[in-house]
């Protein structure tokens, strides 16, 4: 349990210094911006409660909103996204899975766990930028903003967990 809570408080310390130091400054046609703290509710395990996963996603969101300069809307984001993840992992994981299992690619299965990460990263990306935009007035820039910083995102997120299952 120790053991895990250290991992996942180092974790979204990397994500956090990977995200302010380097891919705020990335801006991809002024409509592309990799958005990466929500990797760190990836590894929520099934014990961890709602109430403690979701003030650790606000946490790390309010963190990253004092970084970044976007007063409160990564914090709504994360702790938007923290509050489906435990519902969207129920839903994902095998009847027998551990509680204190981390979700990963051996326990979800490698399909289920794309989707899990895909889905979360949607729920994240068209939360914080809905919050960010707070209109409808200019769709088509705010879905080009929305898809192709998703699109970014993710494909971040995949080129790290491949990077990650060839270390193990």
């Amino acid at each position: 349990m120790i053991q895990t809570l250290f991992h996942r408080l180092g974790i979204a310390i990397l994500v956090v210094l990977l995200q302010v130091f380097v891919l705020n400054h990335i801006n991809l046609w002024g409509y592309a911006i990799p958005l990466l703290g929500v990797m760190a509710l990836f590894y929520t395990p099934l014990s961890v409660g709602r109430i403690s996963g979701m003030l650790h996603a606000f946490v790390i969101g309010i963190v990253l909103d004092a970084f970044s300069n976007t007063p409160g809307v990564a914090a709504g984001a994360m702790t938007l996204t923290a509050f489906i993840q435990p519902s969207l992992l129920m839903a994902m994981a095998p009847k027998d899975a551990l509680t204190d299992a981390v979700p990963n690619k051996e326990l979800l299965g490698r399909h289920k766990y794309f989707w899990y990460i895909a889905l979360l990263m949607a729920v994240h990306h068209l939360a914080y930028f809905m919050l960010e935009a707070f209109t409808f007035f200019n769709f088509s820039t705010l879905l080009l903003r929305l898809l192709g910083s998703y699109l970014l995102s993710l494909l971040l997120v995949f080129t790290m967990e491949m990077l990650r299952s060839f270390k193990s």
